[in-house]
């Protein structure tokens, strides 16, 4: 799934890779630093988070607050519906996300 992140300075999309009730793992080039605020919004849901971790690109963010059960579910449904999109649509769409094909 794609997410528009959201700093202080900038924003840019990144593949959302995992998503729990109180993180999310992003995918992405020149995705914000470790300990950097930011915001996420994806397929209409919006939330503020910290970036707990970086590992070249990828960042682990932790929510500020929890996500509702609701929510989690819907995301969750909505990137296991997107795992069976063609693997060519998969890795333009991640391309797309990390600036590759721009």
């Amino acid at each position: 799934m794609i997410a528009v992140i959201t700093t202080l300075r900038d924003s840019r999309s990144a593949v959302l890779a995992d998503v729990s009730s109180t993180g999310a793992r992003l995918r992405g080039r020149n995705l914000p630093a470790e300990h950097e605020d930011l915001f996420i919004a994806v397929d209409g849901l919006s939330v503020f988070g910290t970036v707990a971790w970086a590992d070249g690109d990828e960042r682990g963010v932790s929510f500020d607050v929890p996500l509702q059960p609701g929510d989690e579910a819907i995301l969750r449904e909505r990137m296991v519906q997107g795992q069976g999109l063609p693997l060519e649509l998969k890795a333009a769409l991640d391309d797309w996300a990390q600036g590759f094909a721009r």
